[in-house]
């Protein structure tokens, strides 16, 4: 393996957790709505998770993850459900709220008087897909892999038989001989 390159990793949730609660604490001292998204700001996380003891990510993972799961978001706002699932269920309201209270504080001030123009980039900021669709689109797909999953369950256990035919064969043939 190469020096500089990183192994794949995988995000434990407690892993994940701390991380939230680090930018959440970032975020907090920076006295923004947003988090400050440097080298610097991951580089501090990345110790801090270390101090936590969680010594094996590296300020690059952790600016991945963040920006994978800032970005399973954002397109999941824009009508990709599939990519909802890159955030674990028990983080998609932190991130949600991460993403939606660093959008507002960047593109709306509070001291602008709205216009026609701000209402509909408002307006667009909210999803397309009420949630209702989204456990109707759930459900689809539930059921779509649960008939796959039983056509092969069906065909493994198929294929088991035979085996288990041809095993029963080959031992008869060998005792018999």
């Amino acid at each position: 393996m190469k020096a500089g390159k990183l192994k794949r990793n995988f995000w434990l949730t407690a892993e994940i957790e701390c991380m939230l609660n680090l930018i959440k604490e970032v975020k907090l001292n920076q006295g923004s709505s947003h988090i400050t998204t440097t080298h610097n700001t991951f580089t501090q996380i990345a110790s801090k998770m270390k101090k936590r003891g969680f010594p094996n990510k590296s300020p690059t993972q952790v600016r991945r993850k963040w920006f994978q799961m800032k970005s399973a978001y954002l397109c999941y706002k824009k009508g990709n459900l599939d990519r909802l699932f890159l955030i674990p269920e028990k983080f998609r309201a932190v991130i949600a709220q991460f993403v939606e209270s660093g959008s507002k504080a960047r593109r709306f001030p509070s001291n602008a008087p709205p216009t026609i123009e701000r209402k509909l980039q408002i307006e667009t900021l909210s999803p397309k897909l009420p949630v209702d669709a989204f456990i109707v689109q759930l459900k689809k797909s539930n059921s779509l892999l649960n008939v796959e999953f039983r056509k092969l369950e069906s065909a493994l256990f198929n294929y088991e038989q035979r085996c288990q035919s041809m095993r029963d064969y080959n031992i008869i043939k060998y005792l018999t001989t």
